[in-house]
């Protein structure tokens, strides 16, 4: 997700972004992408996504996104009683995006930009 939204490259040992417009539409594709159940689950999405939204002035607002993320993980039975974990790439279920770098603009105004990160195996 750092790969499609700048501010978690620069804060990534958290994921308490204040996010615009642009780093939504990165969200929502990476969403589409690497946590498709999220998104596809109507009684997912009711509780796995919120928005809070803070009212600075008339003009601008501060929108923090809460997710209810899941990872994938296996977990086998080893060597006397050894437990061992193997983190799993997530399903895909949609197609590889068709461009690997995305512009957002707003007009003329350039917003975020990103290059889609590849599925790790």
């Amino acid at each position: 997700m750092a790969a499609a939204i700048s501010a978690l490259q620069r804060n990534h040992d958290r994921l308490l972004v204040f996010a615009d417009e642009g780093n939504v539409v990165a969200l929502i594709a990476w969403l589409k992408v690497h946590q498709l159940d999220l998104m596809a689950n109507e009684e997912r999405r009711k509780h796995g996504i919120a928005f809070e939204v803070d009212f600075n002035n008339h003009e601008t607002v501060d929108i923090s996104i809460k997710l209810d993320l899941t990872e994938r993980v296996a977990v086998k039975t080893g060597e006397v009683g050894r437990l061992d974990i193997k983190h799993l790439a997530e399903i895909q279920h949609m197609p590889a995006y068709a461009d690997e770098f995305w512009k957002l603009y707003d007009g003329e105004t350039l917003l975020p930009e990103w290059r889609t990160p590849e599925a790790t195996p």
